[in-house]
């Protein structure tokens, strides 16, 4: 397994992956040291490469810049459950600056009472800017949950700089 660190508009971000493929994203991280403390908690036997996945760095840099991007890149989300992928490859099909809502995408399931399962799931995501959970909210317009690392204040930070706007009690507009 290989590990990239490094610095974005928005903190400090980890790659992990394994022979060609994208397995992991912690991004959001506070310092370098975060960083290699997450590095080293969960895996023992990982090798550091600057450039490992030097496309996704490039990628991800210019979305914090703000530029719209499509993510197209070899994945490995076999680790995780049939319902987690299904969730995921419905999140990721979100576009740039819209928003679904949790039972939204428990509908596109085909099961929509399965609200809180798909909010179990993605905060779970591994991969998250590439599966954007954060353009998953509530019915009502708010928020809901975010498991990356600056919590609910990052996911409004990047629903913000994606275009959407937010009333006074935090809600998206969008739902009024």
């Amino acid at each position: 397994m290989v590990y990239s660190i490094f610095k974005t508009e928005y903190g400090w971000c980890v790659i992990f992956g394994d022979k060609g493929r994208l397995l992991e994203i912690v991004p959001f991280l506070r310092s370098e040291a975060e960083a290699f403390s997450r590095v080293f908690s969960r895996h023992t036997t990982m090798t550091g490469d600057p450039h490992f996945f030097n496309e996704i760095r490039g990628s991800m840099m210019r979305y914090f810049l703000g530029e719209k991007v499509d993510y197209r890149f070899s994945v490995d989300l076999s680790r995780h459950t049939c319902f987690q992928r299904k969730v995921w490859e419905i999140t990721e099909s979100i576009p740039y600056g819209d928003v679904l809502t949790y039972r939204q995408v428990s509908a596109m399931m085909g099961n929509p009472r399965a609200s809180r399962a798909v909010g179990r799931a993605l905060a779970k995501n591994p991969l998250p800017i590439i599966i954007p959970c954060h353009r998953v909210v509530r019915s009502n317009g708010e928020l809901g949950g975010y498991s990356a690392p600056g919590g609910i204040d990052m996911k409004a930070r990047l629903l913000n700089m994606e275009g959407q706007e937010f009333d006074s009690k935090g809600r998206l507009l969008i739902f009024h």
